[in-house]
């Protein structure tokens, strides 16, 4: 069989490979999940495994049933904290009387409602106040967030396959250390096992490395802003923290996004209270308190997580996180560090002949 042939060959099953991913793209996005979760697991199986009491020693069987327990406990104990609390917002949030505010900010609009009209921007009919109470109407009313959260209950309902299969996947992967490595060996030439073998197992070791990195960031930077805006009293300063803390999953713009619907949130609280006038100091004190928790973010934690743990250097993961970001958008961002560790590990096994290889690699 010729070379060309062989190409050609190849290239028809790897298209076909392909297609099959894409057509089970959901089964694929399952089983990535639960790898995700066994590297995630693996230490806690370990730690199980270990114990020992006399004769007595957990089950292999048992101490991968408690591992993903305990993640899925974790799960359930964060949407335990959030839920409450963004059910209580939602009502405050519509319990606002909008006619009130507008009464109250009438005054204040008059000077930039005339400014509006004589640019024409608005017509010498519209009036500024009604048009923002509208809107706000709009935003604010029960009948909206009831439907947000209709949304979000039917979004649920059409997890709940998902969600069983991912931990159904989960706890062999957990179970059978060498299960997806297995997996993955069939569909590769034999002569390759041991490069690929090779290839699973550093990835796993780095992935996991980066995933208990990502864990101690979180909790990190939710306790910082939760503490710091509880020092200052703001309302909801749980809610605000442990969601800002939370978007620091996003490199680079996650604490922008959590800043913001932390001020949104802050604000909402202080309207539905009557104090106006606490507006722009509510709004500098959120921010102040994410931008100091993100200097530690950025100068302490993320060094540690991005840089040491990964092994790679702190201006080469802003490029791959850039180039992810614009490729893929937020999702790119999020995946752009667990991909990049992956594609470098597979390099140093099949390129590792090439300089700029030897150079990105040279620390793994």
């Amino acid at each position: 069989m010729g070379k060309i042939t062989k190409y050609i060959i190849g290239g028809l099953v790897a298209c076909g490979v392909a297609f099959v991913m894409w057509y089970f793209a959901n089964l694929v996005i399952y089983t990535l999940i639960a790898v995700v979760i066994s590297i995630i697991g693996k230490p806690i199986v370990q730690f199980l495994d270990g114990i020992r009491f006399k004769k007595f020693r957990i089950p292999h069987s048992w101490s991968t049933a408690i591992a993903l327990l305990v993640i899925i406990g974790s799960i359930i104990g964060l949407a335990a904290i959030f839920v409450p609390l963004i059910l209580q917002q939602a009502h405050i949030v519509a319990a606002i009387d909008v006619n009130v505010i507008g009464h109250d900010f009438r005054q204040r609009f008059d000077g930039l409602q005339r400014l509006l009209h004589n640019y024409g921007i608005l017509g010498q009919r519209e009036n500024l106040d009604a048009i923002l109470i509208s809107k706000a109407k709009e935003i604010v009313s029960f009948s909206s967030v009831t439907d947000v959260l209709g949304s979000i209950v039917n979004f649920a309902s059409n997890m709940i396959i998902g969600l069983f299969s991912v931990v159904f996947i989960s706890f062999f992967f957990l179970k059978e250390d060498q299960l997806f490595t297995n997996i993955i060996l069939l569909f590769v030439p034999q002569r390759h096992d041991e490069s690929i073998s090779k290839i699973l197992q550093e990835s796993k070791v780095l992935l996991s490395r980066y995933f208990s990195g990502i864990c101690i960031q979180l909790l990190t930077m939710m306790s910082l802003e939760v503490i710091g805006l509880s020092i200052f009293k703001v309302p909801n300063a749980l809610l605000i923290g442990c969601f800002g803390g939370l978007m620091n999953i996003i490199p680079y713009v996650g604490p922008l996004i959590g800043a913001t619907v932390g001020a949104l949130i802050g604000v909402s609280s202080v309207i539905s209270m009557g104090n106006y006038n606490d507006i722009v100091p509510m709004v500098i004190t959120i921010v102040c308190v994410f931008s100091a928790s993100n200097m530690v973010d950025n100068f302490v934690i993320q060094p540690f997580v991005f840089s040491n743990r990964v092994k790679a250097h702190p201006l080469e993961i802003f490029f791959v996180i850039l180039m992810a970001g614009s490729i893929a958008g937020v999702p790119g961002m999020v995946l752009a560090i667990p991909t990049y560790t992956v594609i470098r590990v597979i390099a140093k096994q099949f390129f590792v002949k090439f300089r700029v290889v030897q150079k990105l690699t040279q620390n793994l």
